[in-house]
């Protein structure tokens, strides 16, 4: 639980760290920016794969037959890259006009709480009480930080889709993840977020080169807040269950604060101190296991 703990923390801290750099952005076209994006991550995370095919983290199988994609497992992923990243990103830019950012932070930020819900009912368990209170309290400490703002009702409607997008991505790759492994799930699923992109690019028709500085922003979210980020996210969701995994997307505005705060772009509060002690206390609750004390030197039961 310790190693996908880590990987969990360390996937939220890069999708946070977008923050900082999606300002320069603002006026890139959409699909474009994101077809470069996930097409620069896939090329790394192949490149990469391709060289150490044996890095994958959380793979459920060595097999090279159990690895092989069926039908049901494309449309899995292009599920995923709809739901959890064109879709998300599409609802979530739209939602942050016509809502004010942190009731848009509060209501995708109820992650945690759908799936320590969503995710046992669909593996046919009965939700964990402890897991859902502790997704609360992760939920309360980002509304603690964040306040709840305003918004129109299309708004409201819109930051519900990203947060349906969000939980989606999380719980359709379970399964995949533990079969074929986190790199070669984060390689298709950018595969199949780049068909999509260029199809919204010819659609739109909206294309140009970037500038210099967005050249370096879409390098950062390619290589830090997608490649690296999407394999510590599936390494630590294979590892962890959708449940407990969901608990530290609370981590993501935290880390975005603090990330701009260094850069200088952004200033911590005291609100926020206190919302990161709520979430790291939910966060801890959620992992507490009695039976820890049973487990073997190499972590397994």
């Amino acid at each position: 639980m310790l190693r996908g703990s880590v990987l969990a923390a360390v996937a939220q801290i890069l999708v946070g760290s977008s923050v900082a750099v999606l300002a320069a952005l603002r006026d890139y076209p959409f699909y474009l920016g994101q077809g470069l994006r996930y097409g620069g991550a896939m090329l790394v995370l192949a490149i990469v794969l391709r060289m150490i095919p044996k890095l994958d983290v959380a793979a459920g199988s060595d097999s090279s037959s159990n690895r092989r994609l069926t039908l049901r497992d494309y449309g899995r992923l292009l599920a995923m890259s709809l739901t959890g990243m064109v879709g998300f990103n599409l609802f979530a830019l739209a939602a942050e006009r016509r809502a004010d950012p942190a009731l848009v932070g509060v209501i995708v930020g109820g992650a945690p709480i759908v799936l320590a819900v969503v995710g046992p009912l669909l593996a046919r368990r009965v939700p964990s009480v402890r897991i859902v209170f502790a997704a609360v309290v992760v939920t309360a400490g980002v509304v603690l930080a964040q306040g709840i703002g305003g918004g129109s009702l299309s708004g409201v409607l819109l930051s519900i889709g990203a947060l349906a997008g969000e939980t989606a991505f999380a719980l359709l790759s379970v399964q995949l993840v533990r079969r074929i492994g986190a790199m070669r799930v984060s390689t298709y699923a950018c595969a199949a977020a780049v068909v999509l992109c260029a199809l919204g690019t010819v659609v739109t028709g909206e294309m140009r080169m970037p500038t210099t500085e967005e050249w370096l922003a879409l390098a950062w979210l390619a290589w830090g807040a997608t490649a690296l980020a999407y394999v510590c996210w599936f390494g630590s969701l294979g590892l962890l269950g959708p449940e407990r995994f969901g608990l530290f997307t609370g981590l993501v505005p935290f880390s975005a604060v603090g990330i701009t705060a260094l850069i200088g772009t952004g200033t911590p509060t005291w609100g926020h101190v206190l919302g990161a002690l709520v979430v790291g206390s939910g966060i801890v609750l959620g992992l507490w296991d009695k039976s820890a004390r049973q487990l073997t030197p190499a972590g397994r039961k």
